[in-house]
């Protein structure tokens, strides 16, 4: 909601619901092939015009708030590839987990890249806005497109809008650490012949609209043995997912965030309310975010 000189975002959370890596590039990324699906668990994040310089206000966590925050180094590329004399007042607040595979922060850096761009009428395409994205992480071109499901290749700024999951509930469970996505990758590549191109014939261009059958058959995460290695608590809570009724269940992104799909509210409902007595405010019941 924007309001002069104000501008009210959500900037929502992420599952990968497929996540296959293809090969490690020349200059250290990795070319991915990923479907992706954003969710309604979102961060809050309100933008204000100020006269100059960045100002950022973060409640929920101990992250910091300063450049090492991605939702200000947002702005601070903005306001560089803008060339704007102004200012603005970031209040962020985290709903999110950090470092937990659900993009939080990639989102946080979306919201404030379009929030800006709306608030400042700054009059950036979108395809700058993407281009903007990548160079503050893969994940971030995802959530400044506007689609709500998309499988993303490439390292992440190709995109190729999905239907959104429809008639489901999700309960994710974060066993209350973070997850270096920097080591979870260092770790895949350790195990991988140098220069690694993987080849599979499980392709997500067919995994298949309907919620029900081919979805949780394909259901994959190339991250997740080497998550799972160091942190066999995710593990156990793909275990606890599964025996409470999931339909499916997977580690999102580098993890350690596992969620479980669920065709009935009640079980799901029941599924987390069970969980939170194991981990308190680490259990979220939420649901798939739809464009329509």
């Amino acid at each position: 909601m924007v309001s002069g000189r104000m501008l009210h975002l959500r900037a929502p959370a992420k599952i990968n619901l497929y996540l296959k890596v293809l090969g490690r590039r020349h200059d250290g990324y990795h070319e991915l092939s990923t479907w992706m699906q954003k969710l309604t668990l979102a961060d809050e994040i309100t933008l204000a015009k100020a006269g100059a310089g960045i100002k950022l206000q973060c409640s929920g966590t101990d992250l910091a708030a300063d450049e090492t925050n991605l939702a200000y180094r947002a702005a601070v590329l903005f306001f560089a590839k803008t060339g704007l004399r102004s200012g603005v007042e970031i209040r962020l607040v985290k709903k999110i987990p950090v470092a937990a595979g659900l993009g939080g922060g990639s989102s946080d850096a979306a919201a404030v890249l379009t929030g800006l761009n709306t608030l400042l009428s700054a009059g950036l395409s979108e395809k700058e806005l993407l281009e903007m994205g990548l160079s503050l992480g893969a994940d971030v071109p995802f959530f400044v497109s506007g689609c709500s499901a998309a499988i993303a290749t490439g390292i992440g700024e190709k995109l190729e809008e999905q239907d959104s999951l429809k008639g489901c509930w999700l309960v994710l469970v974060n066993p209350g650490f973070p997850v270096s996505t920097r080591w979870v990758f260092e770790d895949f590549d350790r195990l991988q012949p140098v220069n690694f191109t993987l080849t599979s014939g499980d392709n997500p261009y067919i995994l298949g609209r309907e919620i029900e059958g081919p979805l949780f058959a394909r259901l994959f995460n190339d991250l997740e043995r080497v998550t799972i290695t160091r942190y066999p608590a995710v593990a156990k809570l793909k275990s606890k997912l599964t025996e409470s009724g999931a339909s499916g269940v997977l580690m999102t992104g580098s993890g350690p965030t596992v969620f479980g799909i669920f065709m009935d509210f009640d079980r799901a409902a029941q599924c987390a309310g069970n969980l939170q007595h194991d981990y308190p405010g680490k259990v979220f019941l939420t649901e798939p975010l739809s464009s329509s």
